[in-house]
């Protein structure tokens, strides 16, 4: 199985030969902004012991959903399984730079978020098969999946965007120097009921970066067919600033999430959108 870290390119393995060295590996993700200056430092550091832990986390994740893969094939899990093979990047570049009390929420392909904010393989795939030693105890199934500081696995399109907007109000009343990551699909970006969260963060500069994971396809529609602006870090004009990332790249994914985590707790909800394929 061939699972990359950075990337498929001749440029991108040659990064992660350098980073598995003993020499850690200096790399410049390619960030595209939007009514913001972007990170002081545009390059990232990558050591040796960091880089080959985000390897492993991802090359679990995949493990995980590919046996995940063959349950549903077999009929052991019913209803439904949305599986994140492919995506992996994107909750090990974002869990890299979660703070003690930051929080994050995201749609229904949960299962990678929920084994890195501490939920076992085996409460994972226990809760797919519904029983009872799952980590919802076998009720929630494939979307509904919780861990501390993580609030889902959420199964209606977009609904969890206001919520973790919810989250972020109770960080900022608090007073609480912690944001939160909302994630939702591309399809979801043209939900009402999101840009009615981005109305409401802005309104209240809460701590909350709004994370579009971008795969080109909502369900079976592509993003042609659904968007007529697809740039998803620019959805909301001159209201939010934004930043587009690539999603196949743990590191950039991590330089991303770590300048719009900065951003969010100190000046108010940013947008993040990660490019990535299923």
């Amino acid at each position: 199985m061939r699972l990359r870290l950075l990337s498929t390119s001749a440029a991108a393995k040659n990064s992660v030969k350098k980073a598995t060295s003993s020499q850690p590996n200096i790399v410049k993700p390619k960030l595209d902004l939007h009514l913001c200056k972007g990170p002081t430092d545009p390059s990232i550091t990558l050591e040796k012991e960091s880089t080959l832990n985000m390897l492993t986390q991802m090359m679990t994740i995949r493990r995980m959903e590919m046996a995940a893969d063959a349950l549903y094939k077999q009929r052991q899990i019913r209803g439904f399984c949305h599986l994140g093979i492919g995506q992996e990047a994107v909750p090990v570049g974002l869990e890299a730079v979660l703070g003690e009390e930051d929080c994050i929420i995201t749609a229904y392909r949960c299962h990678g978020f929920a084994l890195l904010r501490g939920a076992s393989v085996r409460q994972i795939i226990a809760e797919l098969l519904g029983k009872a030693t799952g980590v919802s105890r076998g009720k929630g199934g494939s979307m509904h999946m919780f861990a501390d500081r993580f609030y889902g696995g959420n199964g209606i399109v977009g609904a969890q965007v206001p919520v973790g907007a919810g989250i972020a109000f109770s960080q900022r009343y608090q007073n609480k120097k912690a944001m939160t990551f909302a994630l939702y699909g591309d399809g979801a970006a043209n939900q009402g009921q999101v840009f009615e969260a981005f109305n409401m963060a802005a309104l209240w500069k809460l701590p909350i970066v709004f994370v579009c994971e971008n795969n080109l396809y909502g369900m079976g529609t592509s993003v042609e067919r659904s968007s007529a602006i697809s740039e998803y870090y620019k959805r909301a004009g001159d209201m939010l600033p934004g930043v587009r990332a690539d999603g196949m790249d743990a590191a950039s994914v991590r330089k991303a999430a770590d300048y719009c985590r900065q951003h969010a707790i100190g000046n108010g909800p940013i947008i993040l959108e990660l490019s990535t394929y299923r």
